[in-house]
């Protein structure tokens, strides 16, 4: 007969250590991933401000992809302002592309599945470029960008933190910055100073600036601009044209008519001098 197998002893089995989780990664830093951005284009923006003076500006889109993140940033940087008919260059901060001015930018993080916008202090716009709407504007299209690529991740809480004294006029205006892009809400304190915006699917989010003093010019918009120009630059040579032309016929005629009356004025006066002659 065959031998059986004899039963392993309890001491002799050993229980495999349960698998641990990877624990989730922390996200990246939003300032290393700007450091990585890769220009995607360049736009014309044209500004009204509230004292109807026009600003003209570069807004430049620029991207980092990482394996965990992906990381999108718009960024506008001043160039000519057009005040009274004359014409002068931005020459302060405004002219230059900055990090925490004029700007902002989302972070993706892919482990979360989530988004996190800024600059975590807020939208902020140079002096003279307050009230033109460049701060909707910007944010509408980090929002835009976030919709459209990841949808089904979600807007992480973002933070807004006010200083002492803000009106109530300020704390609404900086509430309706975020709600009319789809945020949700919320005061963190009583007094109102800190509050936080988040929602659970960007899809969710509006993305839209309607703001009417500012119009971007792509690249064909700004050929189909020089061309009209180069058109109605070329009409208006042709009248000078035509009206030079009939400037110097009139003119010749002038001269013709100014010709013949000195000749008249001459032969008049012979006549008289020789009627004079005869009477003597």
């Amino acid at each position: 007969m065959p031998t059986p197998t004899p039963e392993p002893k309890s001491a002799e089995i050993k229980e495999q250590p349960a698998a641990k989780e990877p624990e989730p990664k922390a996200p990246e830093n939003e300032t290393a991933l700007a450091n990585l951005t890769m220009p995607l284009g360049e736009t014309v923006l044209k500004l009204q401000s509230a004292e109807d003076h026009l600003l003209y500006g570069i807004l430049q889109r620029n991207r980092a992809i990482t394996p965990q993140s992906d990381f999108f940033r718009v960024q506008f940087r001043g160039f000519a302002i057009n005040s009274n008919n004359a014409w002068s260059q931005f020459g302060d901060d405004d002219a230059h592309y900055q990090s925490g001015r004029n700007t902002a930018w989302v972070r993706i993080d892919h482990p979360s599945r989530s988004a996190t916008f800024g600059p975590k202090a807020g939208v902020h716009v140079g002096e003279v470029l307050s009230g033109t709407g460049l701060d909707d504007f910007l944010f509408a299209a980090v929002v835009t960008w976030a919709k459209n690529t990841y949808s089904d991740y979600k807007a992480s809480p973002g933070m807004v933190m006010l200083p002492v004294g803000t009106s109530e006029d300020e704390k609404l205006r900086k509430q309706a910055f975020y709600a009319k892009q789809g945020f949700e809400f919320e005061w963190a304190t009583e007094g109102q100073r800190s509050g936080m915006y988040f929602k659970d699917r960007i899809g969710r989010l509006i993305g839209v600036c309607e703001s009417i003093r500012i119009v971007e010019f792509g690249g064909e918009d700004m050929l189909q601009t020089l061309i009209k120009q180069d058109e109605e630059r070329k009409t208006l040579e042709q009248r000078m044209s035509k009206v030079e032309a009939v400037n110097n016929v009139v003119h010749q005629a002038l001269d013709k008519e100014r010709h013949t009356t000195q000749a008249l004025t001459v032969a008049l006066m012979l006549m008289m001098l020789i009627a004079l002659w005869a009477f003597l």
